[in-house]
């Protein structure tokens, strides 16, 4: 039979070079992974920031509508934060508006039945269902703040403290 083999060529890989060839797989997946990770991760990072840009967009679009500036925009010095929660099973959000943190104002007393109502419902249709990609984003909520003069920031509330500051959009 090794003479049959012989004749057809069929030598085949001997076991050595099998595992030499196992082994440098072995090198470069070690090498290579946690590079890969951590570009996966600011891939999630860039993805939330792009997420919370169009949130920040939307609530600006909402201010073009005398109707929203009058619900959103404090009268006073300072202001406004307004939480926003997203409900994937009800295909709806929740802003709720808060009055703690150094500079922040209540929000004019429009915001609230059906024009709070309406905002949401334009936000969701906007933005759709926000998630949280990243971990470093994980467990903050989404927060935007609009000042007496219209000006609209958002950002992850929350989230791990040195993070934050990257993610807050003007």
């Amino acid at each position: 039979m090794k003479k049959t083999q012989k004749k057809l060529g069929n030598k085949g890989f001997s076991l050595v070079e099998l595992i030499v060839v196992i082994a440098i797989m072995a090198v470069l997946v070690g090498v290579l992974a946690p590079t890969l990770i951590k570009n996966v991760e600011k891939s999630r990072e860039s993805t939330d920031v792009q997420n919370l840009d169009s949130m920040r967009g939307a609530v600006v679009t909402m201010l073009s509508t005398e109707k929203y500036y009058d619900a959103l925009v404090p009268t006073t010095e300072g202001s406004a934060e307004y939480t926003v929660v997203f409900d994937e099973t009800n295909k709806k959000c929740t802003i709720t508006a808060s009055t703690t943190g150094t500079g922040i104002v209540a929000a004019p007393t429009t915001f609230t039945g059906d024009t709070k109502e309406a905002i949401e419902k334009e936000l969701y249709e906007t933005v759709g269902n926000f998630k949280v990609k990243s971990k470093k984003a994980a467990g903050g909520s989404i927060v935007f703040k609009v000042t007496n003069l219209g000006k609209v920031s958002a950002e992850f509330k929350g989230a791990t403290p040195k993070y934050v500051d990257t993610f807050v959009i003007n």
